[in-house]
């Protein structure tokens, strides 16, 4: 499996002046290509950069600027490909750069492997990242001390430590959970993208209330009821 250490790093909506200003994204960099190997793949200036190391799989979209890295491997690639019309041995990276910019999160739920990527977007200044249903691989979100966003990924082995995040001028990096996406620049609460199939998914995957998905539910009741019948058909079952 492809694995390799990435950082992106998105700086503030508004701008940091005087003594600090840039810190933290020189901080950012620095961890990037002295402690983790990694070559800038993309310098967006103040907007921020991303820096990978060379194994890993990256894209960059001519016409927006936007760049992708992508590290794992994808199962079903061969018909990933196929829905955005890309050959069967297209670059990872350049096949979910490409889904999400035609289906949105839609298609997180179909990829199938052990896999995560995140895409830095310079207009926005916006930062899109996600892992697979098992968090096969450990990415980091954390928010800079300038506001700004710090994605990163260490390989194993690499000897970094995510607790020691003053390298970084970040105050808190925090593993995004499996099966979940964070997109933007403002707000990087994670969003679970695993679809809920039936009562009994329901019921196996959230163990309290407060854990069950509101989509696809019209209110607290139907939310209510839905957990009442799966806990009912698990003590039948049972």
């Amino acid at each position: 499996m492809a694995d390799a250490s990435f950082v992106c790093f998105v700086g503030a909506k508004k701008r940091v002046v005087g003594a600090t200003a840039g810190r933290c994204r020189a901080r950012s960099e620095q961890v990037a290509t002295k402690e983790l190997g990694c070559d800038v793949v993309k310098d967006l200036g103040l907007a921020g950069f991303l820096s990978a190391e060379a194994k890993a799989r990256t894209h960059e979209c001519e016409d927006t600027g936007t760049v992708t890295v992508f590290i794992g491997e994808l199962e079903n690639l061969e018909e990933m490909a196929r829905e955005v019309d890309l050959p069967s041995d297209a670059n990872p990276a350049h096949v979910v750069s490409q889904m999400r910019s035609t289906f949105g999160t839609s298609f997180l739920d179909e990829l199938r492997g052990k896999w995560a990527f995140a895409t830095v977007t310079p207009q926005r200044e916006s930062v899109f990242a996600a892992v697979d249903s098992e968090s096969s691989l450990t990415i980091y979100r954390g928010r800079g001390t300038e506001g700004g966003v710090v994605i990163l990924h260490a390989q194993e082995g690499s000897g970094f430590n995510p607790k020691k995040c003053e390298a970084l001028d970040v105050f808190e990096l925090t593993k995004i959970p499996a099966g979940s996406f964070i997109s933007g620049n403002k707000h990087i609460t994670p969003h679970r993208y695993v679809q809920v199939k039936s009562d009994d998914d329901l019921y196996a995957v959230y163990n309290t209330f407060d854990e069950v998905p509101y989509s696809g539910l019209n209110d607290v009741s139907d939310l209510k009821a839905s957990l009442g019948a799966a806990e009912a058909h698990a003590v039948v079952s049972g």
